[in-house]
């Protein structure tokens, strides 16, 4: 099912190849000035540089050629005029905007099929690496933004046709280990910790090796040499510290589970860095052996440089001196491993911005030493930090790491401290189960309505408001709509429809049969705040119609079988696109 803007693409390229014109400049796009035009071609100065004449003179005629188009036997608009300096200003009739509706309406799709929209060379099957917990530690508010825009990208390419497969990548080995080993160890809990014993030995145990000096705490050496012990015998498989650690890994991921499952995220592989430690080894050996890595003052290196590069690009070190690994080496291992065991198409990896340049290393160094079985892209989605109003990564009070828990717990109060307000007819149960859902979609839609790469300040009274783009608010609009057709009689909504829309109904109309060029612009720019922008403007557009008409008492009935068939058709975008947010929706509110 093409969408409408394809349609109309494919009739301009005809005209313009009947009359001279390069058809790769027959297009419409979205107009910047609405309050003028529902679309614009602005391909004219293009055309004109390549003829040699005036943008002007190739929009009017442009303008004359094509005020006529037809699809589907319709005209297709109804208002087409050249401006200055060489624009088409184009208004799309409503009578064609009736009928694209009605047919997305009665599509199971809604008209958004993967394989009309998507480009030729769209990848059959994305790996994406998103989450980065660590075992035995708690996921606090840095790890919030890289697990709802991954679980939405995943969404997004599953709603295209596009398999997927995610893995959160835990931080599982490691010094870090040995140190929570250790400590479990000297309190005598080895046969019987929790997560939230883990949760306060991890920092009192980093606290004893490292010390600190503001607070007059020396390190603790033999501590810190045990700890170091403890890590070399976990890489070499001994007893009893890889038990130790297995049981830590259980409950730590059994924890982490819930904390996702809170979020709406979910992984198809907890893998980690334990994973891949057998494969490090042999493949920096072999990357030595093929004279991929060189050594650089004592240390193996792979020189990812390119002649290209505008700022510095250092080589990426894959074993130090003292013959330890690097994240880096881990990281490599880790796409060798998805490489033998998936063979995707493409990598996305979500994943804080100041990790770009080591991400930059490894996927060149994953290329230059052969590990991927064809060429590939690689996608580093630049993460931005949540920040406190002092622009500054968002602490607690007390200026620590807030918890994710902490600041679920904290929205969810605030969510039922308005429900209560609200005088609403609701029982505790009711009101506890909808604070739940209405606080996460609040903390998720504040993060996803903002684009990705860009740092953003957490603002919780904002984001739980019922007002502006807001999760609570694009929620309300459907909890509305439930209401409408609630009240509605069975027979209503039978009659066939009025076509003639005010502007308000075009509006709605016109941003409904966008919706699949909506998502396909999502993928192509890894920005799902896309998605919120668009709903919002959607749910913006209903709500004023709500307002200026009566719905449910309006008497002419086929003026109200539009109204109804507006309804429905936001309702079905707003929903799916929720789906891809991964925003669960409440009935009431």
């Amino acid at each position: 099912m093409k969408s409408l803007v394809k349609k109309i693409n494919s009739e301009l390229e005809k005209v313009f190849q009947a009359n001279g014109y390069d058809k790769s400049f027959a297009y419409i796009s979205v107009s910047g000035r609405p309050e003028l035009a529902d679309y614009q071609i602005n391909s004219c100065f293009n055309i004109a540089k390549d003829l040699k004449k005036n943008p002007m003179e190739v929009a009017d005629n442009v303008s004359t050629l094509i005020k006529d188009l037809e699809v589907d036997g319709v005209k297709v608009f109804s208002n087409c005029e050249s401006c200055k300096p060489g624009f088409v200003n184009l208004k799309i009739n409503d009578e064609l905007l009736f009928i694209s509706l009605n047919d997305v309406l009665h599509d199971d799709n809604i008209g958004v099929y993967g394989s009309e929209i998507l480009p030729n060379d769209a990848p059959k099957c994305i790996l994406l690496d998103y989450g980065g917990a660590n075992v035995a530690k708690p996921l606090h508010v840095g790890h919030l933004r890289v697990a709802v825009i991954g679980e939405s990208l995943k969404r997004l390419y599953n709603r295209l046709g596009i398999k997927t497969i995610s893995d959160v990548h835990l931080g599982d080995f490691g010094l870090q280990m040995g140190l929570v080993i250790e400590e479990l160890k000297d309190e005598g809990k080895l046969d019987d910790f929790t997560t939230a014993d883990l949760e306060v030995i991890y920092p009192k145990a980093s606290l004893r090796a490292k010390g600190d000096a503001s607070k007059n705490i020396e390190p603790d050496l033999e501590f810190n040499k045990r700890a170091h012990e403890a890590t070399k015998k976990l890489q070499n498989n001994i007893e009893p510290e890889t038990s130790i650690w297995k049981k830590i890994l259980k409950i730590s991921i059994a924890d982490l589970k819930v904390r996702y499952k809170e979020l709406n995220v979910f992984f198809d592989y907890y893998y980690g860095e334990s994973t891949v430690k057998d494969i490090m080894g042999p493949m920096v050996d072999k990357m030595i052996d093929d004279g991929v890595a060189y050594e650089s003052d004592g240390a193996y290196v792979i020189d990812v440089k390119k002649d290209t590069d505008k700022k510095e690009m250092p080589p990426c070190i894959i074993r130090k001196s003292d013959g330890a690994v690097l994240y880096a080496t881990s990281d490599l291992a880790t796409i060798k491993f998805r490489e033998e065991n998936f063979d995707a198409d493409r990598y996305v990896y979500v994943v804080d911005k100041r990790q770009s340049l080591h991400l930059e290393q490894c996927f060149r160094a994953s290329k230059k030493s052969g590990l991927l079985k064809r060429d590939k892209d690689f996608y580093h989605v630049a993460v931005g930090t949540m920040n406190g109003n002092d622009g500054k990564p968002f602490k607690s009070r007390d200026g620590g790491v807030v918890k994710l828990e902490t600041l679920i717990s904290e929205a969810r109060e605030k969510a039922l401290e308005q429900l209560k307000n609200n005088d609403r007819d609701l029982s505790n149960a009711d009101e506890n189960k909808i604070a739940e859902i209405v606080s996460i979609a609040a903390l998720k839609y504040g993060d996803l309505s903002n684009s990705p790469t860009r740092d953003y300040v957490f603002d919780m009274e904002k984001f739980l408001s019922f007002q502006g783009n807001t999760g609570p608010y694009i929620l309300y609009t459907l909890v509305r709509i439930k209401s409408i057709f609630e009240k509605l009689n069975d027979s209503e909504g039978s009659s066939e429809p009025m076509i003639n829309c005010d502007s308000i109904i075009h509006n709605i109309f016109l941003k409904a049969i966008r919706y699949s060029d909506v998502l396909l612009d999502a993928y192509k720019n890894y920005d799902i705040s896309l998605i919120c922008k668009y709903i919002y403007e959607l749910a913006n557009d209903f709500n004023s119609f709500y307002h200026e008409h009566n719905i449910l008492n309006e008497t002419d009935k086929r003026k109200k079988s539009l109204f109804i068939m507006i309804c429905n058709i936001v309702d079905r975008i707003i929903r799916d696109s929720l789906e891809i947010l991964a925003i669960e929706i409440p009935d009431r509110m």
